[in-house]
């Protein structure tokens, strides 16, 4: 016999499910909830494969907010073909993590970013996946902005060219049908040059090549030639530093003689100077010399004249001068 259900309990788990069912909902919607989500849009003039909703926006790398929707057409002119790409990005976290820069929702501001160089591209999170993520910078060498909404429906962002995007088209473009034929080609006539090598007479040649410089080194004439070179060298090296030993000391003992050379002229220039001032004309001492030398030369005359004079009369000396009535 079945027991019957106890609606207590029943009552319980559902009160209980409903409870966390709730709490989940604010969990996942608290960033919606307590964070204000700001659409705004970007065409991309290239595949979106890799990207996905819900895939990260992110400014110089930090993330900002998150894809919304990918459309194919929205807004745009018949002859554009761009993809839009709606976005949603966190006005406080944008304001935060970009200090003010980034003040999403207010156009006047939105406009004065983009006019400095805020762009949006496409980035790769991963190029083994293949996974992209809406990227924001400023770049200030940024071509001028193109706007692709007939009528302003969200905030629009300009987009660029990714290096990524660039590569993938230049690779594209590449001609590879071609490359692997010219490959090909070349492959086939180097395989041709190496058919016609006489393959035995070089790898002959080779050998003898090598077994006549293998000869040449072992010989005993270089062997005797290296020793009587390293002996030379040797020779050379005590040679040299003999000769360096000899030379510091003459080379100390010319700076000495340089050096007494050097005050010693220094002191006949400051001798000179002094004679030229002792003679010079305007001296105080010179009127004094030529007094003394004016006194020496008549002392000079006078011993002169005393020298006639005893020559004329030895006997000057003892008996005196005579006078001119005593002369004969």
């Amino acid at each position: 016999m079945s027991k019957k259900a106890n609606p207590t309990i029943i009552g319980l788990f559902f009160a209980i499910g409903l409870v966390l069912a709730v709490t989940g909902l604010l969990i996942f919607s608290s960033r919606s909830l307590f964070h204000p989500q700001h659409k705004t849009i970007v065409y991309f003039n290239a595949s979106l494969k890799g990207l996905n909703p819900g895939a990260p926006v992110k400014f110089r790398g930090v993330t900002i907010g998150s894809v919304v929707d990918i459309l194919i057409r929205h807004n745009q002119a018949a002859t554009d073909f761009s993809m839009p790409v709606v976005i949603a990005i966190d006005k406080k976290l944008a304001q935060l993590k970009a200090d003010e820069q980034l003040r999403i929702g207010d156009k006047a501001n939105l406009d004065q970013v983009i006019g400095q160089g805020l762009r949006a591209r496409l980035d790769s999170e991963s190029l083994v996946t293949g996974v992209l993520y809406v990227a924001l910078d400023i770049i200030p060498d940024a071509a001028p902005p193109t706007f692709h909404q007939i009528k302003p429906e969200y905030q629009e962002i300009p987009s660029v060219t990714s290096d990524l995007q660039q590569l993938m088209a230049s690779v594209a473009h590449l001609n590879l049908q071609g490359l692997s034929e010219k490959l090909g080609g070349i492959l086939t006539h180097v395989d041709l040059i190496l058919s016609q090598l006489d393959m035995p007479a070089i790898n002959a040649g080779v050998t003898n090549l090598l077994g006549s410089a293998n000869h040449v080194v072992t010989a005993p004439d270089l062997t005797n030639s290296l020793t009587s070179l390293r002996r030379t060298l040797d020779q050379a090296d005590v040679l040299v530093r003999h000769v360096d030993d000899r030379v510091d000391p003459l080379i100390d003992s010319a700076t000495n003689t340089l050096s007494d050379a050097r005050k010693t002229l220094a002191n006949l220039s400051v001798g000179l100077q002094n004679i030229s001032d002792l003679v010079g004309p305007d001296s105080a001492v010179r009127p004094g010399l030529a007094q003394a030398l004016e006194e020496l030369g008549s002392a000079s005359r006078s011993v002169a004249d005393l020298a006639e004079l005893l020559k004329r009369d030895p006997n000057a000396l003892l008996v005196g001068k005579k006078s001119r009535k005593e002369l004969p």
